[in-house]
């Protein structure tokens, strides 16, 4: 009964802990897409701040926390709603972004209809820091610090707003960028692979990546967390493994279901045999891509030449024939011994 009781008792506190890590507050409705942020999210990025002013006075330890906090968010934030303006294009609605430690997500109403589409939607969040970039970025060249605040603060609180804004926007553009599923950048390497083979082969591809680079991540995330004793390395390794797991996910998605592109009111080319590139068979989604030209047009290029070299030896050997005809097997010239042989060869089957 008292083991019972302690099994008990450690799920209903496991379950609290849960529920407090996934509780979130709602911060407003804006472009039509309700914004809500996790309660640790607004605790995590204060405590990883606060080794960055261990120098700084009181009051501008707490600008700077505050102020890089919220343009983080701000940031992550615009990045979403990149993804999401990028759907409206094509019809896909999504009421709900939610901010965390780990990121943002966009709860996007329904898939990618096509791979060049899914290609445009992922990329669109990433092309946001471009943006943040191109207003911030030359401001960091030419601003020196001082120059925004008064002699008597001791710390330059708009310059260093410029330079945060740059170091996240870098980050994040480079970091979203990688070709890891579910990253942006693993999800337009899916749309490319898609427009030249089956998106179910395409996407089983794209997880294997992002499954390796999950690991990866939390290696690196454990490696940090033990020579910087910082919850940076933690939030590397939280992301590596979330990364796995959306890999896992997606993987049997694909090995069970007709593809990440199908709609309700959208026929597929693959639509006639679905299941048709897990035995081996190629099925296209897509037009045929440069490279499939190319191969097309070399394929028979390689036709026209080898009909071309048939057409030559079924002279010669014609020609030959006739001399058998006239003076016999034995009379043939070496040359001509050599054109039997490579039409005897050329007719042989394989």
């Amino acid at each position: 009964m008292a083991g019972m009781y302690r099994d008990s008792f450690s799920e209903t506190g496991f379950t609290k802990i849960l529920r407090w890590l996934s509780a979130s507050f709602g911060i407003g409705r804006y472009f039509r897409v309700q914004v809500r942020v996790f309660y640790v999210a607004a605790v995590v990025m204060p405590l990883i701040l606060l080794r960055n002013v261990e120098s700084l006075p009181v009051g501008a330890a707490l600008g700077y926390i505050v102020l890089t906090t919220l343009a983080l968010y701000v940031v992550i934030w615009s990045h979403e709603m990149g993804h999401i303006l990028a759907g409206r294009r094509y019809g896909i609605e999504t009421p709900l972004i939610t901010l965390s430690p780990l990121g943002g997500v966009a709860h996007m109403g329904s898939g990618a209809p096509t791979p060049g589409k899914e290609i445009v939607i992922a990329l669109a969040g990433p092309v946001t820091h471009l943006a943040w970039l191109a207003v911030f970025f030359p401001l960091y060249l030419f601003v020196d610090y001082g120059d925004l605040a008064p002699d008597s603060w001791s710390y330059d609180q708009g310059y260093g707003l410029i330079t945060t804004l740059v170091y996240i926007n870098v980050g994040l553009l480079a970091f979203n960028l990688l070709p890891c599923f579910p990253m942006d950048g693993g999800r337009a390497l899916r749309g490319f692979l898609a427009k030249r083979m089956h998106p179910n082969r395409a996407t089983l591809i794209a997880v294997r990546i992002g499954t390796v680079a999950g690991f990866v991540f939390i290696a690196v995330g454990i490696g940090l967390w033990i020579m910087r004793d910082d919850l940076s390395g933690t939030i590397l390794a939280c992301i590596g493994i979330s990364n796995v797991l959306a890999c896992k996910q997606e993987r049997l998605a694909a090995l069970s279901g007709p593809g990440p592109y199908m709609t309700a009111n959208l026929r597929q080319p693959w639509e006639s045999d679905p299941d048709g590139w897990k035995r081996g068979t190629r099925t296209e989604s897509a037009e045929p891509g440069f490279f499939e030209r190319r191969r097309a047009a070399r394929e028979a290029h390689q036709r026209e030449r080898d009909d071309a070299a048939d057409a030559a030896l079924q002279g010669e050997l014609d020609r030959v024939l006739d001399r058998v005809n006239e003076v016999g097997l034995d009379q043939l010239t070496a040359a001509e011994r050599k054109i039997l042989t490579r039409a005897s060869k050329r007719r042989r089957p394989d």
